[in-house]
Order: C-alpha cells, then structure tokens, then sequence
C-alpha cells in the first residue's frame, strides 16, 4: 500500500463489493473473512474505530461458523488495537 498509489483505496472497494455479494448470496464464512480483512486495512491506514467495527462484525460470523483459526486471528488484531 505504503508503495503503490490507491491501492488501499482499490483494496477497500474490492472487500465491499465481496461483502456486498456474500450478504446476498448467505456466504458468512466468506462475509467473516472480507470483514477480518477490511479491518485489517483500516488498522494499517490507522483508522482504529472502523477498524474494531470490522474486526467485532467478523468475529461475530467467525463464531457463528464455529471456524477457530480466524477467530482467533481476529481476538488478536482486536487486542492490537487496545
């Protein structure tokens, strides 16, 4: 990101385009991981609150999947967080 101009920006709209289709199509593993991910990159652009929203929505879907790896990949970027 910090080497190719927009592409944060690029990146954002890609992860809400699959948010966009996981929510249609009822795909919450999917929806968990592009959530993980979009929390991901506000966390590098700094943007801590959008960042914990992120993080807490994939969580969430991460537990109701019953998937541990992510899970626990999200508890501890949350904890970075503060």
């Amino acid at each position: 990101m910090k080497n190719v101009p927009f592409a944060g920006k690029k990146a954002e709209y890609h992860l809400n385009k699959v948010i966009e289709t996981a929510k249609e199509i009822g795909a919450k593993g999917t929806l968990g991981m592009a959530y993980f991910h979009l929390g991901r990159l506000h966390i590098a652009k700094r943007r801590k609150d959008k960042a914990r929203e992120c993080i807490c929505k994939a969580m969430e879907l991460f537990e109701e999947c019953e998937v541990e790896t992510p899970l626990k990949r999200a508890k501890e970027a949350l904890d970075s967080l503060g």
